[in-house]
């Protein structure tokens, strides 16, 4: 899974229990928990009334997400949406900061871009998911779909915005255990991973059938791995920082010595 790492969001959620949930030795009145945030809608792909249901979690900064969006999907868009057969639920799932950004540009698009936007930020994943000005990068994608600057920097200072978005993970979670990008739920069956076209179909042919789904199972993100991949990076610009500086200081010390 790829988002802000499970363990920051954890602690996040879990700070936020501890203030509002823990008990205090001062008697003072309770504090009203906080109104729950509205769900953000559901963005559908596909005749709502379509008789199989596929909703899929994902990141926007997952590679495994963006092998499924730009090798698998439109073949399953052919064959099963655009047929009336099947309609696809997108239901974002970040797993680091730069997936929220990601999020973000695309429901700030509005719903008739929407997937528009999905398709062209996977298939550019590689160009912003990790660059050294995500947000940069991505308004200039923004801007070629139509949402100006002034529009995506609205959206990204919309906390409620940020917060459904998490909470649409949270929900994932807690709904269906999803533990990994991207996971399908395909009618009731749960899907994990990027599956080649063939077993995909499968896995769709199973659930319409009303058979179990049968060993199907691909390659996902972790925040495990999301986590490790940003710990990695510490460690790498950490080591160039102090490259730089010993750098830095043997010339210092040639120039005093000349």
């Amino acid at each position: 899974m790829w988002t802000q790492s499970k363990a920051l969001l954890g602690a996040v959620f879990l700070a936020a229990a501890v203030a509002f949930g823990a008990p205090s030795t001062a008697q003072t009145p309770a504090t009203p928990a906080p109104p729950a945030l509205p769900a953000l809608p559901d963005m559908v792909l596909g005749n709502p009334q379509a008789p199989v249901t596929i909703i899929e979690y994902a990141s926007m900064s997952c590679p495994h997400c963006a092998e499924f969006h730009n090798t698998t999907l439109a073949r399953i868009k052919t064959e099963y949406v655009d047929t009336g057969k099947v309609k696809l639920i997108f239901r974002e799932y970040p797993l680091n900061q730069p997936a929220v950004y990601g999020a973000i540009l695309a429901r700030c698009s509005g719903p008739q871009r929407f997937f528009p936007f999905i398709e062209a930020l996977f298939k550019q994943q590689a160009a912003w998911a990790a660059a050294t000005d995500v947000v940069g990068r991505l308004t200039q994608i923004g801007q070629i779909g139509g949402v100006t600057a002034d529009q995506y920097q609205a959206c990204l200072n919309d906390r409620t915005l940020t917060n459904q978005i998490i909470q649409t993970r949270l929900n994932g979670e807690q709904q269906f255990g999803v533990q990994s990008t991207p996971t399908f739920i395909i009618g009731d069956q749960i899907v994990e991973g990027a599956l080649p076209y063939e077993q995909f179909r499968q896995a769709i042919e199973d659930v319409m059938a009303g058979r179990p789904v049968r060993g199907a199972r691909g390659t996902a993100s972790s925040s495990t791995d999301a986590a490790a991949s940003n710990t990695t990076t510490y460690i790498v610009l950490g080591l160039v920082a102090v490259i730089i500086a010993a750098v830095g200081f043997f010339f210092m010390r040639r120039r005093r010595a000349a």
